[in-house]
């Protein structure tokens, strides 16, 4: 059961103790049933067998740290096998079907921690990089979880069944799956700290207790489709890109306008970039999503990437810009914008191209909404429709991908072969002359 009494699961589990009580020292497997009312039971055959599971509790007392301050209750020298070991158990009780079945389980880890001191270890040590509001909303979802399970119950005691427990809790209380989704992304960032630092057991790749719990069910992935952001028409873009229109933003808005059409980039991507971001790689210009400089951060791995900046990008001037910038000394793309937006280095941009939406007349959808991403849905459906191959789709706006597909896009192949492939479905057939004309207007 969970600390608060409720059920984490419905279904029995068995949990395997072997211990060296049997004749001749050998091992001797005891299986313990654990009911979903909160009973508990080890199966026993004969006498001489019950003897034996007796001498594994003594053990168990030794060697296990949540026996160490237990009395064992007695029992009758000579009772039914099966009887007489569940009424051992029963009699420890709840806490004790806790203890059993976590210990049984789990190797003591190098340096165990209460989860509610682990969180604050975890939360201290991401926030140097992490952005003040990420910060808030991870600190919400792990010390929720720590309260869930309690703060001063060791870490090294939690398991898949906890987090099922508090998942259930959550989705009960009228969280919707995408809000659970990243709360136990969360989470499994927190257990893959907590290995790294010794207060819990290392596990396999693919089995961090975190994982697994939340997946998009069909109708759910339907609806998300249908009210998300959605993609602009070739007819809209070119209104929301013609000269008068763009001349209406900002100068750094402008061009973060056209550096979003043509590269698909996340908002915080385009806002967060930095002069040392481009650069020149086998003669191509290239622009690289990165977070390794001051106030940058990225989705997820995939999101790190290096790629060509496209020909119209270079007819607008984008490069001239890097280089008339570098030489008055600036550091960043937007040097006007203050590192370390409480919402993120995008947010000035995502709010400006809102306005500029709406300015430009475009109405919104029956079903979805329209904003800064929508180019970013853009740049992908139009290189689809172009038949640009899945893989330097993903490759160019940093989608994740099977492990199949990345030898394509991360072997041989460079700068120049992505533009030759990807550049040709984005193609918004723009006048480019007049467009940097207003580009460079101060």
């Amino acid at each position: 059961m969970a600390k608060d009494g409720s059920e984490g699961h419905d279904k029995p589990r068995k949990r395997v103790v072997v211990l060296r009580t049997g004749a001749g020292n050998e091992p001797v497997d005891y299986a313990c049933k654990i009911n979903a009312d909160g009973s508990a039971s080890i199966e026993a055959n004969g006498p001489e067998d019950h003897a034996r599971a007796m001498e594994a509790f003594a053990e168990m007392a030794k060697t296990m740290p949540a026996f160490r301050q237990r009395e064992i209750p007695k029992v009758n020298p000579e009772p039914e096998p099966e009887e007489g070991i569940r009424s051992v158990l029963e009699a420890l009780g709840a806490s004790l079907q806790r203890s059993f079945s976590v210990q049984a389980a789990l190797p003591a880890p190098s340096r165990p921690r209460a989860i509610g001191k682990s969180a604050d270890a975890w939360l201290k040590s991401i926030e140097a990089d992490t952005l003040k509001k990420t910060l808030i909303i991870k600190a919400a979802a792990i010390n929720g979880f720590a309260q869930h399970v309690g703060v001063k119950t060791m870490l090294h005691e939690v398991q898949r069944e906890d987090v099922s427990a508090w998942v259930e809790a959550l989705r009960t209380s009228g969280l919707q799956t995408p809000t659970l989704i990243n709360k136990t992304s969360y989470l499994r960032g927190f257990f893959n700290w907590a290995v790294s630092a010794g207060a819990y057991p290392k596990f396999p790749k693919d089995e961090n207790p975190a994982a697994g719990h939340v997946i998009y069910r069909k109708q759910e992935k339907k609806k998300r489709r249908a009210f998300g952001f959605k993609a602009f028409t070739l007819e809209q873009i070119q209104a929301l890109y013609a000269p008068d229109a763009l001349a209406n933003l900002s100068e750094g808005a402008r061009w973060g306008a056209v550096i979003g059409l043509y590269t698909g980039a996340r908002v915080s991507e385009v806002g967060q970039l930095a002069l040392v971001d481009f650069t020149t790689v086998d003669g191509v210009p290239c622009m690289t999503i990165t977070d390794e400089g001051e106030g940058q951060s990225v989705k997820n791995e995939p999101s790190l990437r290096t790629i060509p900046i496209h020909p119209d990008l270079i007819t607008l001037g984008l490069m001239e810009r890097v280089e008339r910038l570098r030489g008055q000394g600036e550091k960043r793309l937007f040097p006007k914008i203050k590192v370390g937006s409480v919402n993120g280095q995008g947010d000035w941009l995502s709010k400006a191209y809102g306005r500029h939406i709406e300015a430009v007349g475009i109405t919104k959808p029956d079903k979805g909404k329209y904003g800064f991403h929508s180019l970013r849905k853009t740049a992908i459906q139009s290189m689809k429709t172009a038949k640009v191959p899945l893989e330097w789709r993903c490759a160019y706006v940093g989608h994740d991908l099977d492990e199949e597909h990345v030898e394509i896009y991360s072997g041989e192949y460079g700068p120049r072969e992505m533009l030759g492939i990807v550049a040709p479905g984005l193609n918004w057939g723009l006048r480019l002359s007049d467009a940097r004309e207003v580009l460079w207007k101060g």
